[in-house]
Parts: C-alpha cells; structure tokens; sequence
C-alpha cells in the first residue's frame, strides 16, 4: 500500500521540482532594463547548475539587495563588469545569505511549494522510513526521492557508483582498507581514507572562510561496531551493517552551529527536528558545496556525507593486488 501511494506523489514532487527550476520572469520597465537583465541571467546560473541555490530566491534576494549591503555592491559589481565571473561572484555572495539565513533550509532547493509543504508538514514523531512504523512514512520517503532529483547519493557502500560492496569487502580488503585510514588533524579521535581526508581538510577551511564549523561527530567505525550497531538498532535506514563509515568514506556531521542554532544530533526522531537540521548553516553549506569537493548526501539523515567522487573507485583499490574487482552489470535497489 505505501508503494501505491509513494508513486504518484513521487511524480508530484517530480513536476513541481522540475517547473520551480524555470526561471521566474517578472515584468521590467524599460529603466530597469539593464538591473532586470542582469537579475534574469543570474537567475538563469542555476538552471546551468553553477549554484544550487533556488530561482526564485535569487529573484527575491536580488530585488530586495538594497536590504543588504554586500549583495548591493556584489550587484553594482556585476553590472558594471558584464562578465560570467562577476556574476558567479555574486551568487557566491547570495549563497552565503542562503547559508547563514535562519529562514532558509536545504529543502527550498526543491523549490518553494514543495519546501514550504515538507517543512510545514504535521510530522509524526516516528515518520522515519524505516522504524517503528509512522503514518507518513511514505512522504518521508517521497521527501528524499525529491531532494535525490536534485543532489543525487553516490553511496560508497551501495548501487552501481559503490566504492566497495559488501561481496567485495573480504578479510583481505578489510585489512587493506583499515590499515590506510588516518587521523583527522584537529579531531584525531577519528580517521578517514587519505583521500577523504585530503579532500574533508580542504573543505572544512573553505566552511571556514565562510563563517560554517565543520565537526564531526563521528567518521570511522571498525566493522564489527557497524554490524553491532546495526543489529542494536534494528533500522537499516538509520544505521548500515555494512557501513561506508567502515571504508573511511563517511562522516556524520555537528548539525548545531555557534550561530545558535540548536538540534538534537543525529537523531531520527522526531521527525520534525530531523526535518528541522536542514535549517543548519552545515547542512545548507554542505547542500551548496559538498560536491566540488567529491562528498555526497545520505538524503535520509541531513548529517551523513560520503566521500565517492567520480572515478574514485579505481583510485581507492589502486594499490590493492590486482586492483578493482571486476563487476558485472548492476541494477540499483529500488
């Protein structure tokens, strides 16, 4: 019956995610010509997936820019240069009131109807896919399927783009990957693959620069912890048997911020809170960034992120003998 359902409202949220990516077009006076013109093509960076940043939002927060001084004079920047990089600039400068806005959640990337119903909806406490059961789970559901259309997973343990799967991971594979990992500098408490840890270092000094604390809450985990873990919990959606945390591939991510921003961390119930941590300053930097730095989203829980870049699995089983195992065709799990 939840599949049924969780069909046509997928196809909803398909419609509504696709026609919100359409670049509003208000009217322009012939005076406002030039400022119209520009707020249009800025807009329209979006749909070339140069931000993520909403539309309709960067219509909003250019509009109002005389409301805020460093979107004004990115503007007037802009307008005077003519060029693709002063307008990336400037979306730069936007995707920073998109961070620190306590409004904003990473759900508007889905665009304003859809965030407005998810983060407005009368969650469940249990609503959680996965748990006790919750009488909207399948909305839940239908929230990630949506927010996937628009920052696809490149899960590192699972489907077609996995680093590793779980027929792959013998004792020799085991053996080979724990014995790479390596401290974080500043949380030596836990470690990463080198190449996750090059990459995780790079992006929390860019957080950084934009005001945003990257901290993690949790990275490697033997994988006799996971498989614990996992049986304790008994919600594979929650906690993975297999987990790209035991890859060094994974961090779980402090949604509370020092801007006052507080969340019950990593917690799958309430619903409501979990839907509420995407209003983080991390998680919306992450939502707009992650990616040029080769992390992903784990859509269910707005704090895990994996490291999966494309072409990474031939790099991370490079030193192994033999290399990659070969792979027949695979089908990914629905």
């Amino acid at each position: 019956m939840k599949a049924i359902v969780r069909l046509p409202l997928f196809f909803l949220c398909c419609t509504l995610v696709f026609s919100s990516c359409t670049t509003p077009r208000p009217p322009s006076t012939p005076e406002a010509q030039a400022p119209m013109s520009l707020i249009e093509a800025t807009a329209q960076l979006a749909e070339s997936r140069a931000t993520r940043l909403p539309a309709n939002y960067i219509w909003a927060a250019l509009r109002d820019r005389g409301q805020d001084a460093d979107i004004n004079a990115a503007f007037e920047r802009a307008l005077a240069d003519h060029t693709r990089e002063s307008k990336l600039a400037l979306l730069r400068v936007l995707e920073l009131k998109f961070i620190h806005d306590p409004k904003t959640s990473g759900l508007d990337i889905l665009g304003p109807e859809l965030s407005q119903h998810f983060r407005g909806f009368k969650w469940h406490e249990n609503d959680f896919p996965g748990g006790p059961e919750g009488p909207n789970e399948q909305f839940a559901d239908v929230m990630v399927d949506a927010l996937d259309l628009v920052l696809p997973e490149r899960r590192a343990n699972s489907t077609r783009d996995a680093v590793v799967l779980r027929a792959e991971a013998t004792n020799a594979v085991w053996e080979y990957m724990t014995n790479k990992w390596v401290a974080v500098p500043g949380q030596e408490r836990w470690k990463l693959n080198p190449h996750a840890l090059e990459s995780f270092v790079r992006m929390r000094e860019a957080a950084k620069a934009d005001g945003v604390d990257l901290i993690i809450l949790s990275a490697h985990r033997y994988p006799q912890v996971a498989a614990a873990n996992a049986a304790r919990v008994g919600n594979p959606n929650a906690v993975a048997s297999f987990s790209s945390h035991s890859l060094g591939l994974a961090i779980d991510f402090k949604m509370s911020h020092r801007d006052g921003f507080k969340v019950n961390e990593a917690s799958t119930r309430p619903m409501s809170e979990l839907v509420r941590m995407r209003e983080s300053p991390v998680h919306k930097w992450l939502v707009l960034r992650a990616e040029e730095f080769g992390w992903y989203p784990y859509q269910n829980e707005p704090w895990h992120w994996e490291y999966n870049p494309r072409g990474f699995r031939e790099i991370f089983w490079a030193d192994f003998p033999g290399g990659a195992p070969m792979r027949g065709i695979m089908v990914d799990e629905p």
